[in-house]
């Protein structure tokens, strides 16, 4: 009985796993020159109607960017970003419906 009881466990697993950052172009904290793409990865698909992004300035003013999800990524195309720092802020929702957000941050350098 507690084979079965683990097995079922163990099978089961798969199905809390949510849709987690696993990486950012640029990287978090990150100093560089003005990005014409921020693209982030996920851990699994996305589900486009609930999962997005935005990018900030270092007000807290939203800037207006060309953005699309698609398959596991969100892409930002911003155009002629200034000197200083922004935050990217995201929200992904993965097939198990669950919903995670966070935000970091990167600064544009000369």
């Amino acid at each position: 009985m507690k084979k079965i009881a683990l097995l079922l466990l163990l099978t089961a697993t798969p199905a809390f796993a949510h849709a987690k950052l696993v990486g950012s172009d640029p990287a978090a904290n990150a100093s560089i020159k003005s990005p014409t793409m921020i693209k982030l990865t996920f851990s699994e698909s996305l589900e486009p109607a609930f999962s997005t992004a935005s990018l900030s300035d270092s007000a807290g003013k939203i800037l207006p960017v060309p953005k699309s999800v698609g398959g596991a990524t969100i892409t930002l195309l911003p155009i002629g970003l200034k000197l200083g720092t922004y935050r990217v802020n995201w929200q992904a929702v993965g097939h198990d419906t669950h919903k995670l957000s966070s935000s970091f941050d990167f600064k544009v350098i000369p």
